[in-house]
């Protein structure tokens, strides 16, 4: 009954030119600032991302996660989300907004608000349940969440809004659809059909698996413990990202399941 939204500002960070505007507080975006932090330093080698570069990726996220849990709070028992909604709009002002919203679990807590017949999450599984923690579960405190809406500036004034569902692997996809339009200036269906590595388990490194055999094979040299898995739609190994654009007066915006099935029909 006491409970408000806090309305604050968005954290507003330089990369290589470029603006990005990503989520404050306790949200997956003071991690993608520190990621972002991390590559700052780091230039593409080519035109694609080689293994060297997604080995780089692999690196930076990993140190972020790690300062994440050290920090922030300790989400690694979390299970797999199953209904989390990431959307992008954009107007005809060019006004962008990225919006992630979740139940957590399916049907979230199960229960329904009578007035409005929203259902309620059950969030409140984010807390850690061992206490002395940053995240630990308490009176009155908000928990440790991984949604992870964005907006990107880049250089030569083309904005972006971009963002995923899929729990810990949302900041991950978030990233690197980030530095395939600004670090690589690829267009959107180029950046959603780029394949991507997931770095949200502590054990593994998962790739896609349509690299070519050449990325592959030094991927595993630079990271052993990788293994190679397809994009599907569910159960999912790299999230569910969506990103838009505005460039002049033009709008467009793409999905992950609309960029594949565009290349499907083209091939």
């Amino acid at each position: 009954a006491s409970y408000s939204a806090d309305i604050v500002p968005a954290s507003n960070f330089k990369y290589k030119g470029h603006r990005i505007l990503g989520t404050p507080a306790m949200t997956a975006g003071p991690t993608l600032e520190r990621v972002f932090e991390l590559l700052s330093s780091w230039r593409p080698r080519g035109p694609n991302p080689t293994a060297s570069d997604l080995a780089t990726f692999d690196q930076a996220i990993r140190q972020a996660n790690r300062e994440r849990l050290e920090e922030m709070g300790d989400v690694i028992h979390e299970p797999a989300p199953s209904c989390t909604t990431h959307f992008n709009v954009v107007d005809e002002e060019g006004t962008l907004v990225a919006v992630t919203q979740t139940l957590l679990s399916i049907f979230g807590s199960r229960m329904t608000l009578p007035a409005s017949g929203i259902l309620m999450n059950n969030g409140i599984m984010w807390f850690d349940p061992e206490p002395g923690k940053p995240n630990s579960i308490g009176p009155g405190k908000r928990c440790l969440a991984n949604m992870c809406p964005t907006l990107l500036e880049h250089a030569d004034g083309t904005r972006f809004g971009v963002g995923a569902a899929g729990g810990r692997k949302i900041m991950p996809a978030v990233v690197q659809l980030a530095s395939f339009v600004l670090d690589y200036n690829m267009s959107l269906e180029e950046a959603m059909l780029e394949p991507r590595i997931d770095v949200s388990l502590a054990d593994m490194t998962i790739a896609d698996d349509s690299m070519s055999a050449h990325v592959k094979n030094e991927l595993k040299e630079l990271i052993p413990d990788t293994t190679f898995a397809p994009r599907t739609t569910y159960p999912y190994n790299f999230a569910c990202p969506s990103i838009i654009e505005r460039s002049g007066e033009t709008n467009t915006g793409i999905t992950e399941v609309m960029a594949y099935w565009a290349d499907a029909v083209s091939a």
